[in-house]
C-alpha cells in the first residue's frame, strides 16, 4: 500500500512539474515600451499579402493596428491602418475589400470595413506566434 502511494505521489509531482514548465513556455516575454515601439515601427513597413478567404480571426492592438489570423491562430499577421479607428476596439466584425484576386495587400486601395467605414491598409507583415503574443500582452497591460 505504501509503495503504491509513493508511486502515485511521484507521478503526480512529475505531472505537475511538467505542466508548470509548459505553462511557463507559453507565457510571452514581457517587452518594454521602447521594444514595442521598435517592433511596430518595423512592422509598419510590411508589404505581405493575405488571401481574404483565409482570414479567420483578429485581435485589436490599438486604434490603428490589429493582428489578423489567416488561416489559423498559428499564422498571425500585423496589420496597420492608414488612419485611426475609434470603432476598432468595440467592433464585432470587420469586412475586407480587395481589388486583387481576393488578396489583401497594403497597396492598391485594399481596405478593411469597420462598422461600415472604410479604412485603407497601410502595412501587413507576417509575425511569429511569440511576437504576436508579446504585442497583445503589451497592449493588455496598458
Amino acid at each position: 500500500m505504501k509503495i503504491r502511494f509513493v508511486s502515485y505521489f511521484l507521478g503526480f509531482s512529475l505531472l505537475a512539474a511538467g505542466l508548470t514548465a509548459i505553462a511557463d513556455e507559453t507565457k510571452p516575454d514581457t517587452i518594454s515600451a521602447e521594444q514595442y515601439k521598435a517592433l511596430v515601427t518595423n512592422y509598419r513597413k510590411g508589404n505581405d499579402c493575405i488571401y481574404s478567404r483565409t482570414i479567420n480571426d483578429w485581435t485589436e492592438l490599438d486604434n490603428r493596428s490589429l493582428i489578423l489570423y489567416a488561416p489559423t491562430k498559428n499564422k498571425p499577421y500585423y496589420v496597420s491602418l492608414r488612419r485611426q479607428s475609434s470603432d476598432l476596439k468595440f467592433a464585432h466584425s470587420i469586412g475586407v475589400y480587395s481589388k486583387f484576386d481576393n488578396r489583401v495587400c497594403p497597396y492598391g486601395g485594399n481596405a478593411l470595413f469597420i462598422d461600415g467605414e472604410r479604412y485603407t491598409i497601410g502595412a501587413i507583415k507576417k509575425l511569429d506566434k511569440k511576437t504576436a503574443k508579446q504585442l497583445i500582452a503589451f497592449n493588455e497591460k496598458k
